[in-house]
């Protein structure tokens, strides 16, 4: 009977056997030659004869294609001969190679090591695979043969970015420009399999020792293997390392229990590639090429290699730039291997694009999957945005997606996210399956830690015993690397492991729908506590989307009403309008690409945002030219047949789907249509005059040395500083809006100093440490009525900023208007308006897409005290049961409430990744609106829209311009105060023809509500249908008023309509 032997040797500490595993497990230790990493590589030969370089540097930072590279003079380079940079720039190597004798019958690989990312070309034009200089996140290694014939020849290209995979930046991110590389690495080598094969096994080994339960029978007999290893380990000796191989096989051979007993893990390859951040659109395209060419080559190599990819415009950048890897990624689709997920043109944020634009996202996403894959993405993947808004689940349930996954909620600065696995429900009751994988990230790396991190993190475990692991290189792209997937071929079935595998996300969902147990629900907003700064920087940039989804609206809306009129007029074909289908397009794609969610949170790098501000400005520029063609089409169209008629006057356009009564630039005008147009001839009582005492009126209380602005509806008292010191309804004159001793308007500086995350972050402890922004304004009177009173003030904000502001009440308005400019030089400051209202409630109401979410004014908890900055859209409301007052804004998104006060933020001043953030002039407005009765009886949410989409005037003359109404709208909501209607265009397959036309409505203060759809025009019938437009045997019921359709929609409800007209 065999004893055990007697161990002579003493007994390692468990701290020392740490250190010598480590050691000889490191690749950069003291001890690296009597380590595991020198055997990975052998036979390593470098330079002339066998590898030589020639290089060819694109002038003016340009990126130019493959052809047009390799055109040019190549001169020929000693590895360690030069520098290569600056910043950006692009240089094309020539790598000749010459297998050695030493190398014949073995793989041979190519290792280059520039410290930034390059791709690697065929001579014929192929992308063929990324890679990645440097530590962290390397990718050094392409396969030049697997099988090699001594002194063959082999040559190929090297496409080198002078950027790392996260930019140029310094630790605050801000770019460095004049960054310069060097060739570090340029070898031929062999792979040592044996070696690398024991090292794959001792990695996993080590992260049982060290990363599970320490005192645990599996975790010190992981250490007694290593430290056996360690001790058999002869590096020229294959007996030995075989020896050592059978160690670390017989320890990883021990599997789990039950499998049903075991946590269930799903492994899924992801590269997140931010579509800008740390560098501009076009290196993005690039890095998408690199990462994608990469896993088609991993695929290959790794059978049972699953990926995902999302982002449409990433998909589409590539077809046109890279198609031979698009078709490959075509292939590997069909076989399994490619998962296409999201849905939406981009990983956009959430917070800030309006209800039209998450719909758009998600219409130009799946069209294109369905286009060029024959399928739409069922999972919306959107793991790094910051937090979700509560339409979200309605938007992508009616989008063709049935699950939601993210990880970003991890970030959370002051309360744990509660849910793992749950159903999330939206703010009209819509709920859709979610998923936060509990490993906290989605770029894993396939270590025990991770799979441990899984399970130890979860909060639903007895609910569904099953995680997702998102795993690979992401945010500057890459993707997992060999060496990921070797660790999760061993990790499958490890006794004291939970069970990994490599497998879809869809097929992750659709296993969490029929094994897990009932799951809880979350109910509104997934508030991400943390990046809180981002509903304010770089405030030009959400101005630039704000004024671009309302123009294009705009286009949308009068374009379809010309194309209708063309279609009835008797003109000849090619004298009629033709619907811009190919313009709106474009325009909707470069919209959708600004709100990703590092560039409309304004969170990248100044180039990226050169390129964001060009895109918006060629949007505005587009879109106005549009708008003027579509208005002229219907003048003409709408013209008088007296052409005798010599007159001139003004077309205004509504786009609002109400009647309209307003103060222009000339005297005003009354009654323009909902969603039409209305005529007023000069000099004729069209425009009328408005007599003193009825008009608005500015002017100074000689007793107080207060100014006022009054009109029939307000009366509002400004001291010097421009700070309201009184208001008052006049319909309730007894009321005091302001409380004794308190103000409105005053402007607040904040010292804005996060922890880290300058762009992202302003942090609780900012309310903390202020200054109000007063004292030196010299108030005046710049307009005394009757149309207009306008007061005007200049405030500085400090010896580098200033403020003007022009304070103006027209003789009509129920809204008070505050319009700014600010010259804005700070650093680390954080510019807010403050207005202080006699009212009381424990929440506030704030727009958000299609609808309105309340939120707390108090502290009572964290999970409200976290909420101490939000994002709303055109308005936050606070009301008591029967009054209440709307803060609006047109182009802002940043508020607080607290209490009975109320701020709206203006300007920030981040100093990274952008150092130059904000800085300049600023043009923006806000406006106070007090209303009788809550929130829900009011019309804040027309009064708000009306804010930021005033009348568009035209002038005409003779048969061109009428008195009356020039166009009729082509629809109205009656009565139209909960249901709004907010998108009128031609249908996606519809072509612009205009025979089929797209409704999108909604319930806008969270109550049932029922109406009439009217129209004039002859309607065949009108289609329920969803974001997507498809068809369905859903029928909107008609009304018994001719021309007249029946509407009930619940709360919040998005309804979207396909109306076929009659031939």
């Amino acid at each position: 009977m065999a004893t055990p032997a007697v161990d002579n040797t003493p007994r390692v500490p468990s701290d020392i056997a740490r250190s010598r595993v480590a050691n000889f497990l490191s690749a950069g230790s003291n001890f690296y030659t009597m380590g595991i990493h020198r055997g990975l590589w052998v036979h390593r030969h470098s330079g002339a004869p066998h590898v030589e370089l020639s290089v060819y540097s694109v002038p003016d930072l340009k990126r130019v294609p493959f052809k047009d590279a390799v055109s040019q003079t190549f001169k020929k380079v000693d590895q360690h001969e030069r520098n290569y940079g600056p910043s950006w720039a692009t240089h094309w190597f020539k790598i000749a190679t010459t297998i050695p004798n030493i190398m014949n019958g073995k793989t041979v690989v190519f290792q280059w090591d520039m410290g930034c990312e390059g791709m690697v070309w065929t001579t014929d034009g192929i992308p063929m695979q990324g890679l990645t200089g440097g530590d962290g996140q390397e990718r050094h290694e392409y396969i030049v043969t697997k099988k090699a014939k001594a002194g063959e020849r082999h040559t190929f290209y090297i496409e080198a970015a002078c950027n790392g995979m996260f930019g140029v930046g310094d630790s605050a991110m801000v770019p460095d420009p004049n960054r310069y590389f060097s060739i570090k690495t340029a070898d031929l080598v062999v792979p040592d399999y044996e070696v690398q094969d024991l090292y794959y096994d001792l990695d996993i080994i080590k992260g049982i020792a060290y990363d599970t339960q320490n005192e645990s029978p599996r975790a010190r007999e992981a250490v007694w293997v290593i430290n056996e290893v360690i001790n058999q380990f002869i590096l020229k000796d294959r007996g030995s390392i075989k020896r050592c191989k059978a160690l670390t096989s017989e320890f990883l051979s021990v599997r789990n229990g039950q499998p049903k007993g075991q946590h269930q893990i799903t492994a899924i390859g992801n590269c997140h590639i931010d579509t800008a951040w740390l560098w501009p659109y076009d290196e993005t395209k690039r890095k998408i090429a690199r990462s994608w060419s990469t896993q088609v080559d991993l695929m290959d190599r790794y059978p049972g290699y699953i990926f995902t990819g999302s982002q449409t415009q990433q998909y589409e950048w590539l077809s046109e730039l890279y198609p031979s890897v698009f078709e490959k990624i075509k292939e590997k689709e069909k076989v399994g291997q490619w998962e296409i997920i999201g849905g939406s043109w981009v990983e956009h944020d959430t917070n800030m694009p309006s209800g039209e634009s998450l719909c758009r996202q998600m219409v130009l996403g799946q069209r294109y999957f369905e286009k060029h894959f024959g399928k739409r993405a069922k999972i919306f993947w959107l793991p790094d945005s910051f937090g979700y808004s509560s339409q979200l689940p309605q938007v992508l349930k009616l989008s063709g997606c049935d699950y939601f996954f993210t990880q970003k909620l991890s970030w959370n600065n002051i309360n744990k996210f509660p849910l793992t696995t749950f159903w999330w429900t939206g703010i009209d009751g819509t709920n859709i399956l979610s998923h936060l994988t509990p490993a906290d990230t989605y770029g894993a790396s396939v270590t025990v830690a991770e799979l441990t991190k899984c399970t130890k993190n979860n909060h639903d475990l007895e609910y569904s015993n099953e995680s997702l692991l998102c795993y690979g290189h992401g945010d500057g792209g890459g993707g997992p690397t060999p060496e990921m997937l070797e660790r999760l071929s061993r990790l499958k079935d490890v006794d004291g492991l939970p069970m990994v595998k490599s497998g879809k996300v869809l097929d992750f969902f659709q296993g969490i729908e029929k094994h897990s147990r009932g799951l809880q629900s979350y109910n509104g907003e997934l508030y991400l506590e943390f990046h809180r700064g981002t509903y304010t920087t770089q405030a030009l940039v959400k101005r630039g989307n704000r004024i671009s989804e309302f123009l294009i609206r705009d286009v949308e809306i009068l374009s379809t009403m010309a194309t209708i009129l063309a279609k009835s007029s008797n003109k000849k074909a090619e004298d009629s309008y033709a619907y811009p289908i190919n313009d709106l397009e474009w325009m909707w794609k470069l919209l959708c690409l600004n709100q990703f969610h590092d560039c409309l949170p304004g969170s990248a790098i100044g180039l990226a945002f050169k390129d964001v501000h060009k895109h918006h400005r060629e949007i505005i520029s587009a879109s106005l030219s549009l708008r003027h063609k579509a208005q002229s089409a219907i003048i003409d169209l709408r013209a008088l047949s007296d052409d005798d008629k010599i007159q001139e006057g003004l077309v205004a356009f509504n786009t609002v789907p109400w009647e309209r009564t307003e103060v222009i630039e000339v005297p005003r005008v009354r009654s323009v249509p909902g969603l039409g147009a209305a005529g007023y001839v000069a000099h004729t009582p069209d425009i009328p005059t408005i007599d003193a005492e009825i008009g608005a009126k500015a002017y100074k209380d000689d007793d107080g040395g207060y100014f006022i602005l009054e009109n029939q509806n307000l009366k509002a008292t400004f001291n010097h500083d421009g700070q309201l010191v009184h208001l008052v309804d006049k319909k309730e004159p007894e009321r005091q809006l302001i409380p004794n001793g308190a103000r409105g308007n005053v402007l607040k500086l904040y010292e804005d100093v996060p922890i880290y995350w300058d762009a992202w972050d302003v942090e609780i402890y900012h309310l903390q440490k202020w200054k109000p922004i007063e004292g030196e304004a010299s108030i005046k009177i710049v307009s005394e009525g009757p149309l207009k009173a306008e007061l005007h003030f200049r405030q500085t904000i400090s010896d580098k900023s200033w403020i003007e502001q022009t304070i103006s009440l027209t003789c009509l308005s129920e809204r008070l208007e505050f319009s700014n400019f600010v010259d804005w030089h700070e650093a680390h400051q954080f510019l807010k308006v403050e207005f202080v209202w006699d009212l009381v409630s424990d929440y506030a109401t704030y727009e958000i897409q299609y609808g309105v979410l309340r939120r707390p004014t108090h502290y009572n908890t964290t999970v409200d005290s976290a909420k101490f900055e939000v994002c709303g859209h055109k308005f936050a409301d606070l009301s008591e049961a029967n009054y209440g007052v709307a803060l609006m804004n047109n182009c802002k998104y940043g508020y607080a409430t607290h209490g009975n006060t109320q701020r709206l933020s203006l300007l920030r001043s981040p100093k990274g990744p952008d150092e130059n953030a904000d800085m300049g002039e600023h043009k923006f407005k806000y406006a106070i609106y007090p209303h009788q009765g809550h929130f829900n009886a009011s019309n804040v949410v027309r009064e708000a829209i009306d804010f930021n989409v005033p009348l568009s005037l035209r002038y005409a003359e003779d048969q061109r311009v009428r008195s009356g109404t020039v166009l009729r709208p082509l629809f109205q909501v009656d009565p139209p105060t909960q249901i709004i209607l907010d998108t009128i265009k031609p249908a996606e397959d519809d072509q612009g023809k205009g025979k089929v036309l797209v409704l999108r409505l909604y319930e806008a203060y969270g109550g049932k509500a029922t109406a009439l759809l009217k129209s004039r025009l002859s309607i065949k019938r009108i289609l329920v249908t969803n974001v997507l437009e498809d068809d369905s045997d859903q029928e909107l019921p008609r009304a018994d008023e001719a021309g007249s359709f029946k509407l009930a929609l619940r709360p919040f409800q998005i309804l979207t309509l396909k109306v076929q007209l009659s031939a």
